[in-house]
């Protein structure tokens, strides 16, 4: 993808030596959480056609909530957690994150 969107770990570190320039307070944790609900966000409104459901990563799942604030999904990790999905294999999960993304578009719309 590019440094607004990390597909893998390399391109995650240089994310992270320029947010940490920018920002100081940027912690590796903060980041990870951010990309992976950036990407899935990303998948959700492309899916969607427009932003209407929101994803946020919350502990071990990504929580989807619908225009009204309502809980509409729970999408589990392939492995312990999606920052060590991440870590694995970047382009496997976001390859799974845009599937779910995509299902949860047929889902709810």
């Amino acid at each position: 993808m590019s440094l607004d969107y990390p597909e893998n770990m390399r391109e995650f570190e240089d994310k992270f030596a320029i947010e940490k320039a920018r920002h100081p307070e940027t912690t590796r944790e903060g980041l990870m959480k951010q990309v992976i609900e950036d990407a899935f966000q990303g998948y959700l409104d492309e899916a969607e056609e427009g932003h209407y459901d929101t994803g946020k990563l919350v502990g071990k799942e990504i929580e989807v909530y619908g225009l009204k604030k309502e809980l509409l999904k729970k999408i589990k990790p392939i492995g312990d957690s999606f920052e060590a999905d991440f870590q694995k294999d970047g382009n496997q999960l976001m390859w799974y994150l845009e599937d779910q993304a995509d299902r949860v578009a047929r889902e709810f719309s």
